[in-house]
């Protein structure tokens, strides 16, 4: 079989892509790299965003790909292990210790297993505190050769990943299960993913797991990664002197890299199951993966940017057919990179979701014949300028960005260059290469590489679909017949049209700012412009490259006077279908190409408005999108039936999914059955009313007057202003006076309890407690919430996962609102063994009643507070976030900004005990879906 990579670095080197002979790529100068003699690598970085905070993580090249028959599971169950005990940090120490420095479980410490690679994280640890750091690298040693593994403790971790199967244990886990053993014959990626077999994980030998640990986890197949605000040369001291004593091991396994044979013959796979709600269709073409022993060159980036174009291209037809009345499937993509679960393999990946089982066929053939269509006749040159001028506006965003980067990305470099060898240049050499490349780089270079990605044999077809009675599913033979005379249609090259005009025809005339305002508690100014608009403007340094602006005017959809529900609830959905101005849905991101924006008009229950970011030099067509939609919104008949038929197709098996049922129950008793709450159906779909949708959405945004803006970001006050008076005060005004109204969305002021059983193929219950009532709206409740939210989540994962073991964890939300009116909502929620469900929601109540009556613990308490303080500081030097402090105090005269340290450190456990009475004694409701037996 050709290989992709060599056939591109030879058509590179024919077209003269390079000046100079191509020299291998320098690693970045700013990331400190070593190993230590016992094998153990490590990557270090000083990074200052945020401030005062690091990142800690530890990379394993091991996975559940090298697990024995009977250890299917326990590199996952060994994560697990990793928070329950080590060495010098027994039993719950490690947890707790961290969360008493602000370090929250679940978000800040965490760890994922994948199949090939295992990664463990400590982020946004404060680094104000030394004894904090140094205990952080001490965790991260112990996980690399000290977890404790103590038999106790694995025990009561077994029900806890029993209870994590039985949540994951879905319709797409089963079919995925069944399609790799079709697609991977004799490898052991057919039967490895990281969840395993429930009884492995409950009748494993400890030795077994220790075994797994030993051979696994060593330093020579470990990296350490930290990154953030950090003193490189002692972090590199500190390591050296704490991670030497690990000893490399005599004789160590081979770590094997299983290699995906070739394939003569198709590999077909169709899999089915009763509680799948739609079809999929997968169709790759495989080839041999680009060796990581070569990525450390330019020619890895040049293959790089050459197929993520060519990625991007593709997805931009595919899109064009979508919006087209009655496509050939709901939704669609192609892309070139791994070949499904194993990195060892590449392919040209297709995929397709037909409308039904009627619609295989079609789907198939149409999603066939755009693969065909671009590997015969290429890319137009239309396309590749586009697509180019997207790709350096993305690389020009991240290099005027190099001082703004978080500690995520550099560390997701660190770990990417050591678990698969991509190279870790820095942006700035990134940066001068690339702007050499992509100008140089030919149209012809590109399309002679689509004509490889098709090879002679290699090919994989997959098909998943409901398992219903009266679907007719084909079989594998039909199933590739299908493909067959797919593949062997005739196609047409690919034609467009692109309207290519300006962005706004005729220039509005400006009007004024009649008055400036200073806000300093928000650092803010506003403006006051002539036609009743007013704009906040915040300038900040957080981001060179962003921009980020909202808009909000009250009312909504509770100010149309139509019971109209069904074409009421779908109005935010549709009211863009058709683009905007001049451009539909399809010509408006050619004619963005090259530039960073966004804007999206918004219809909520309350309220309409707009979302929006950009770039500095992109503001102004930020403001022109603004004022089109305001001015020109753009109906299209054919986008709007493309909807329709897509979104019918996705609903019409959707209730074969029994969480769909119990997501309509919980509806059913939160808002007493109003049809404005309650989900549609397929058959709703065919009465909605797109030129009443289109109507309403004119008139909700037919007087400005009503309007306030938020802009924060990297703001030019000089040339922000005159766009102001262009695009926002030139929108003609009505001096329409807006309210809101109640429209009985408020939750049910009433007790309720709700039982049922449902067939299952996995036999779970799930359980929804609702604790809801009056409340009054200040930022005070608004804390208080949070921190209860918090503290729940820290007992539940204590008594109902830890102790219990009966759950893989409980779910806590609690809200202060205002609209209908002021109240709150705290939802708790997890699925379980239906034999403990009882004794379980007792506990959750119990709980909860305890913390009324005792207030939480102290230690709890410290752990939530300390967190809320760190988060707040990272926080403050985000633009979102201080976008949303002026919105809401705009709108309903809450400042989150101010006093906020002042709260939390009022708060003790009475305060605490006295909100969760209020809490508690109000409504009560629970809903509780149990399988058939």
């Amino acid at each position: 079989m050709k290989k992709l990579f060599l056939f591109v670095l030879m058509t590179c080197f024919a077209a003269n892509m390079y000046a100079q002979q191509v020299m291998p790529l320098q690693r970045d100068p700013n990331v400190r790299f070593g190993v230590l003699d016992n094998g153990l690598t490590y990557y270090l970085r000083h990074n200052e965003k945020p401030s005062q905070r690091a990142d800690f993580y530890i990379a394993q090249k091991v996975g559940s790909v090298l697990e024995e028959e009977n250890q299917r599971g326990l590199a996952h169950f060994l994560e697990h292990m990793a928070f329950n005990g080590t060495e010098n940090l027994p039993g719950q120490m490690l947890r707790d210790y961290l969360q008493d420095n602000g370090v929250k479980f679940g978000e800040n410490l965490n760890a994922g297993t994948g199949i090939d690679q295992t990664v463990y994280m400590v982020t946004n640890v404060p680094t104000t505190n030394p004894g904090l750091v140094d205990t952080c690298l001490l965790i991260l040693h112990d996980w690399s050769s000290f977890i404790s593994l103590d038999e106790s403790e694995i025990d009561k971790e077994r029900g806890v990943i029993l209870e994590e199967l039985r949540t994951t244990d879905n319709a797409q886990q089963r079919t995925m299960e069944k399609m790799l053993e079709d697609i991977y014959p004799n490898s052991p990626y057919a039967n490895r993913l990281p969840g395993g077999l429930p009884e492995v994980v409950a009748n494993f030998e400890y030795q077994t797991l220790r075994d797994y640990y030993h051979k696994w986890y060593r330093p020579d197949l470990q990296g350490i990664i930290v990154v953030g605000d950090i003193d490189v040369d002692a972090m590199e001291n500190r390591i050296i002197e704490m991670f030497s004593d690990i000893k490399a091991p005599v004789n160590p396994a081979e770590r094997p890299f299983f290699y995906i044979e070739d394939n003569v013959e198709p590999l077909v796979s169709i899999c089915t199951d009763p509680e799948l709600t739609n079809y999929q269709i997968q169709v790759m073409y495989k080839h041999d993966a680009f060796p990581d022993s070569l990525k450390n060159d330019a020619n890895y980036l040049v293959f790089d940017y050459m197929i993520s174009l060519i990625g991007d291209m593709f997805n931009n037809r595919i899109n064009e057919i979508i919006q087209k009345a009655n496509p050939p499937f709901v939704y669609a993509y192609g892309y070139y990179g791994d070949f499904y679960v194993s990195p060892t393999k590449d392919a040209w990946n297709l995929f397709a979701m037909p409308k039904d089982s009627d619609g295989i066929d079609e789907a198939l053939t149409a999603i066939v014949e755009e693969s065909n269509r671009l590997c015969q006749y290429g890319f137009t040159a239309s396309e590749y300028e586009r697509a180019k001028a997207d790709y350096l506006e993305k690389l020009e965003r991240r290099y005027e960005e190099r001082n703004n980067t978080e500690n995520r990305v550099y560390v997701n470099q660190c770990l990417n260059n050591f678990l698969e060898n991509e190279p870790m240049m820095g942006i700035e050499q990134e940066y001068a290469f690339m702007q050499q490349i992509v100008p140089n780089m030919p149209l012809e270079v590109i399309n002679m590489v689509v004509k490889e990605f098709i090879p002679e044999n290699n090919l994989v077809l997959t098909l998943v679909a409901p398992e219903k009675e009266g679907e007719v599913i084909p079989t594998k033979e039909e199933f590739l017949n299908m493909y067959n005379e797919a593949f062997n249609k005739a196609v047409e090259p690919y034609f467009e049209e692109v309207y290519d005009g300006p962005m706004v025809e005729n220039m509005p005339k400006p009007g004024k700012i009649k008055k400036e305002i200073e806000m300093p508690e928000f650092g803010a100014t506003a403006l006051i412009l002539n036609n009743g608009v007013k704009v906040i403007y915040k300038q900040t340094n957080f981001k060179d490259a962003e921009i980020v602006m909202s808009a909000y005017s009250v009312g909504g959809i509770s100010a149309v006077k139509d019971d109209d529900y069904t074409t009421l609830k779908e109005v935010s959905n549709i009211i863009d279908l058709g683009g905007v101005g001049n451009f539909s849905a399809v010509d408006l991101p050619k004619v963005l190409a090259g530039k960073s924006v966004s804007v999206t008009p918004e219809i909520n229950y309350y309220s309409e408005g707009f979302s929006g970011t950009c770039t500095p030099k992109d503001l102004e067509t930020m403001m022109q999108l603004v004022y089109l939609y305001f001015t020109q919104p753009r109906a299209d008949e054919e986008a709007f039936n493309s909807y329709i038929q897509r979104s019918k197709s996705l609903l019409k098996n959707l209730e074969l999914n029994p969480m769909v049922t119990f997501s309509d129950s919980i509806t059913s008793l939160l808002y007493d059955n109003n049809p404005l709450a309650t989900r549609l159906k397929m058959d709703d779909y065919d009465n909605i009313d797109y030129a009443k949708a289109m109507e309403i959405y004119k008139d909700r945004f037919a007087d400005p007057n009503n309007f306030v803006f938020t802009f924060v970001g990297n703001l030019d006050v000089e040339t922000f202003k005159p766009l102001v008076e262009q695009y926002l005060g030139s929108l003609k005004k009505m001096k329409r006076k807006e309210t809101w109204q109640d429209v009985g969305l408020g939750f049910t002021p009433k007790d309720k309890v709700i039982h049922y059983k449902k067939q299952m193929e996995n036999p779970k219950t799930t359980v929804y407690l609702v604790y809801n009532g009056e409340m009054d709206y200040n930022f005070e409740n608004m804390v208080y919430m949070s921190v209860l939210s918090d503290i729940l989540d820290i007992v539940y994962t204590r008594s109902i996962r830890e102790e219990e073991g009966g759950t893989y964890g409980v779910g806590v939300q609690g809200t202060v609102i205002n609209r209908p009116d002021d109240s709150f909502y705290l939802l708790i929620a997890f699925d379980t063994n239906d034999d403990v469900y009882s004794k379980l929601v007792d506990i959750a109540k119990s709980e909860l009643e305890n913390i009324a009556n005792n207030g939480p613990l102290q230690e709890d308490l410290s752990k939530v507070l300390e967190n809320k303080l760190k988060k707040r500081a990272e926080l403050l030097e985000d633009n979102n976030f201080w976008d949303q402090a002026i919105m809401n105090y705009e709108n309903d005269k809450i400042n989150i900004i101010e006093n906020y340290e002042e709260i939390i450190k009022s708060i003790n456990v009475q305060t605490i005990a006295d909100f969760t009475k209020n809490v508690i004694n109000k409504y009560q409701k629970e809903i509780i879906q149990r399988p058939e037996k």
